[in-house]
C-alpha cells in the first residue's frame, strides 16, 4: 500500500466526550440521591432504637411484649375486680397471660410446655415459681357462690397477690 493512500484516523466530535461525561455525572447523581433520599433521619434512627420511656436507662429489647402484657394483665384484673372471674378463673388468666409473655419472651410456645419442662430453660426461676403457685387455684374444685378469700390461705395466694406476682414477673423478668 503506498503512504498516499493511509489516512489520519477520523476524530469523534467534542459533542461525544461532552455526552459521556454527562451521562456519568448523571449515574453518580442518581446513586446520590437515592442513598440521601433513603437514609433515616437521626430522629428517626433514634426512637426505632430506644423504647419508648426508657429514658437513658439501658435498652430493653422486650419493652414492647412487656407492654402488651401489662394491659393484658390489667384487663384481668379488671375483670376479677367486676366480678366476672372466680379464684380459679383468675389463676387460669393469670396463667395463661405469664405463659403467653414467656412465649414471647424464651421463643417458644410455653402455653403448651410443663412446669419441669419451663424448669429446664436457662432464666425461668421466677417463671416457674409463679407457675407452680397457680396450679393450686387453677385445679381446685371450683365452688359456686363462695366469695373470694382475701388472704392466702394453705399456701394458695389471694387474687390480689397472684396479679402483682404476675405484674413483677412481666415487669422484671
Amino acid at each position: 500500500m503506498p503512504d498516499d493512500e493511509l489516512y489520519a484516523p477520523a476524530l469523534y466530535s467534542g459533542w461525544w466526550a461532552a455526552l459521556g461525561v454527562v451521562l456519568v455525572l448523571l449515574a453518580v447523581g442518581w446513586v446520590v440521591l437515592a442513598l440521601v433520599s433513603t437514609r433515616a433521619s437521626a430522629q428517626e434512627k433514634a426512637s426505632r432504637f430506644s423504647p419508648p420511656g426508657a429514658g437513658s436507662g439501658p435498652f430493653d429489647p422486650y419493652a414492647g411484649l412487656r407492654g402488651e402484657f401489662e394491659s393484658r394483665l390489667d384487663a384481668v384484673e379488671a375483670t376479677y375486680l367486676a366480678g366476672g372471674l372466680d379464684e380459679r378463673g383468675l389463676h387460669l388468666a393469670l396463667s395463661r397471660e405469664v405463659r403467653g409473655f414467656a412465649s414471647g419472651r424464651l421463643g417458644v410456645d410455653a402455653s403448651v410446655l410443663t412446669l419441669s419442662e419451663i424448669e429446664h430453660m436457662t432464666g425461668t426461676q421466677h417463671l416457674t415459681r409463679l407457675i407452680a403457685r397457680y396450679y393450686h387455684p387453677s385445679f381446685a374444685e371450683d365452688v359456686v357462690g363462695a366469695p373470694a378469700r382475701p388472704g392466702a390461705q394453705d399456701g394458695t395466694p389471694s387474687g390480689r397477690e397472684s396479679i402483682d406476682r404476675a405484674r413483677s414477673v412481666v415487669r422484671t423478668w
